[in-house]
């Protein structure tokens, strides 16, 4: 092909002929610098350093020579899965689904080390240690480096994992450790490179616009009205589905031009008509009654069910019954979807902010009309992902633009618009739960039912398995829509911990007590349930729980598990109400167990994010449905929390040590349910919908 061009504004190594890959994983330079190779994706959480920690540590690693690339998905492929299982990025899995295949990669380095040493010195390898990227026997005093070692490392063959003796926590010396970023110098100078910062000679420029109503099909277009205007090269109509390699995707068409700016304004004048189908009747109070309907719909296979909860009810001393409601929610990355292909004679080639990028080389393979093998992808840093950047729309629509350029470079960017209307939707999801309390107020039954247009993630952190309540009945029924749904930071436990949390506090309210001690009876004394209790303890603890707050100040507390990310998490939101039916967050507190620290500032900065976006979509977080389509499109009408709006954040880190967790999502989830405790509280109204901005926050009536 031709075209080889590594991503810039990444720590790699220096380029020396002479280096040497030991592993897939690690090449090493004379001059002693390690260049790790990253599988994961790098989207603002640190995951390039986190990782590298992990192989430094059982490598023995000097840690202020190491640089990062990331890897090569085309030979992981064609090599058997080389970098592990699990490459792609969501769902907090970067730490707990590598971090046994990234000791084993540097306790595979550090023997072939050892062992590259020992035939050198001619010493037993007994008698040598590593440490610091040098082999030192300690007899003699004789030390190679890592540097001098690599060629010969490169040779022998590698041990087998089993074999491999791990450290113990006790002996980390750089896991658990606060290192400094890789990537954060090149963001703060500039020089990093996103997918929208793509460069390559010869490029030409492409806006894209799909079908207004999701489902919706393009009927007729004027394409000379484009390609009579200034610096305009090509329209390409875009396929959509099956046909473009990703469901949930619609049809399209492209301009591309030898400037961004002329793309867009001409393919927004050019004469297009589209014929929107039956969707165009629906909006989003179809879809809620579409939901309320399901409400009566007989389900076979329940998610927890443990006793009668029907008959408990009705021997129950007070019964309490609550509906609850979330919205479609957009991803509002703050790069917009973006991606630059080549599809020449000979094979492909893609630069992409991508989340899966596996799933990014199988679309772009099928749309260039090639095997995965004639292609590349190079990776680059993501303009934020959650989880948005692993649906393929935009690889999709950009190679389809590249394979009718052949040999022509293009870039892709969709206006904020285009990128906001067109996402892959939270989807939105109704829940009735009803609750029975015993003459002494303790819960003796529950039922819920859960109702969304998906199956993936509908329902988890519904189960409440740390709870002992005797009788319990959760299941779920399904409305699909039309509307594209994709996994959301926080997936399901965003809506699922709104509805019970939610609805713990209510039952709390009922039998007057106070909202954390009735929650913590209900607590099993099991590893789960004393988890959850360890949380839930640290963050009331830290938050000053029980301690009396000022006029019109409340406080709230909400505690979630990811089950995906065996992370437990608690808040704490502090509110107060103004006189003008609105509040503010003062504070929030956090604590949280993923069971292992890799780097406790990464994790606190992950919280801390986490907070930002929940309450984001706590506060403004909508997607509406109009005739067929998304009604909000920019930052004016999809609101994003201005940084005065930010609260003081404390996060507390109390793992366990037990199991490997992700903590990516963090506090997403809770910190929205904990807010609207903390308004009721303060004296506001009883919130069972989200978002905020559609309630007024006044004072309740005594």
């Amino acid at each position: 092909m031709g075209l080889r061009w590594p991503a810039p504004g990444l720590r790699q190594a220096h380029a020396q002929a002479r280096s040497i890959e030991i592993t897939p994983w690690v090449v090493i330079a004379p001059d002693n610098t390690v260049t790790i190779r990253i599988a994961q994706q790098e989207m603002g959480q640190g995951t390039t350093t986190s990782l590298s920690q992990l192989i430094a540590e059982e490598a023995e690693f000097d840690w202020s020579t190491i640089r990062y690339e990331f890897f090569d998905i085309v030979r992981h492929l064609a090599q058997n899965r080389v970098y592990g299982s699990r490459i792609a990025t969501n769902a907090s899995s970067g730490i707990k689904q590598s971090e046994q295949v990234l000791f084993q990669a540097g306790a595979t380095i550090r023997t072939l080390m050892v062992k590259a040493a020992a035939q050198r010195l001619n010493v037993p390898e007994a008698e040598l240690v590593a440490e610091n990227s040098a082999v030192i026997h300690g007899a003699s005093g004789r030390k190679l480096t890592y540097g001098e070692l690599a060629a010969t490392a490169a040779t022998l063959t590698p041990p087998d994992p089993k074999t491999l003796k791990l450290k113990t926590p006790a002996e980390w010396k750089i896991v658990g450790k606060s290192m400094k970023r890789f990537e954060v110098p090149a963001k703060v100078n500039g020089t990093a490179i996103f997918g929208i910062d793509i460069k390559l000679p010869g490029m030409k420029h492409a806006a894209i616009m799909s079908s207004p109503v999701f489902g919706g099909k393009l009927k007729s277009y004027d394409a000379s009205a484009a390609l009579s205007r200034p610096g305009v090269v090509k329209v390409v109509e875009i396929k959509g589905g099956q046909a473009g390699g990703v469901n949930g995707m619609d049809d399209g068409i492209a301009v591309v031009a030898d400037h961004w700016w002329q793309a867009k304004t001409a393919l927004d004048a050019m004469p297009k008509e589209w014929d929107g189908g039956d969707n165009a009747k629906k909006g989003s109070a179809d879809y809620l009654n579409d939901m309320r309907a399901a409400m009566a719909d007989v389900v076979e296979k329940p998610i927890r069910k443990e006793g009668d909860a029907e008959a408990a009810m009705k021997s129950a001393a007070k019964v309490l019954t609550a509906e609850y409601s979330v919205p479609f929610l957009d991803h509002a990355t703050m790069e917009p979807m973006t991606c630059a292909a080549i599809v020449t004679d000979d094979g492909f080639e893609v630069w992409a902010p991508t989340q899966g990028p596996e799933q990014t080389v199988n679309v772009a393979a099928r749309m260039a009309g090639f095997p995965i093998e004639k292609g590349r992808i190079n990776i680059v840093l993501l303009g934020g992902g959650f989880g948005r950047r692993s649906l393929q729309d935009y690889t999709s629509q950009t190679v389809q633009i590249a394979k009718v350029m052949k040999g022509t470079p293009i870039k892709m960017i969709s206006t904020r618009e285009e990128t906001t209307r067109h996402g892959f939707y939270r989807q939105a999801s109704l829940s009735k739960v009803q609750g029975g309390l015993d003459a002494s107020g303790k819960t003796i039954a529950w039922s819920q039912r859960i109702v969304g247009s998906a199956p993936n993630f509908l329902t988890t952190g519904s189960e409440l398995e740390w709870y002992t309540i005797p009788n319990i009945l959760v299941d779920s029924a399904l409305r699909p829509s039309p509307v594209p749904l994709g996994n959301f930071r926080s997936v399901g436990n965003g809506h699922t911990c709104f509805f019970h949390q939610s609805f713990f506090h209510e039952l709390a309210h009922a039998a007057g007590k106070d909202a954390y001690s009735f929650q913590r009876a209900l607590m099993m004394d099991n590893d789960r349930g004393r988890q959850m209790a360890a949380v839930f303890d640290a963050a009331a603890q830290k938050a000053d729980w029980g301690k009396p707050l000022g006029p019109n100040r409340g406080r709230g507390i909400a505690l979630d598990y990811k089950v995906n990310a065996n992370t437990a998490m608690a808040t704490v939101v502090e509110v107060t109400l103004d006189s003008d039916g609105w509040f503010k967050v003062d504070r929030v507190v956090c604590a949280a167990d993923t069971g292992w620290v890799v780097n406790p500032d990464n994790a606190i900065y992950q919280v801390e994010g986490s907070v930002a976006y929940g309450l984001t979509a706590a506060l403004y977080g909508e997607i509406s449905i109009s005739n067929g389509r998304a009604v909000q499109g920019n930052f004016d009408d999809y609101q994003m929390m201005r940084i005065g709006e930010m609260p003081k954040v404390d996060v507390h880190l109390v793992p366990s040590g037990k199991v490997w967790g992700g903590i990516g999502e963090g506090a997403t989830a809770s910190v929205q349910t904990a807010t609207v405790n903390a308004i009721f509280d303060a004296g506001g109204p009883r919130i069972r919908s989200l978002p905020l901005k559609n309630h007024d926050i006044s004072k309740r009536p005594i």
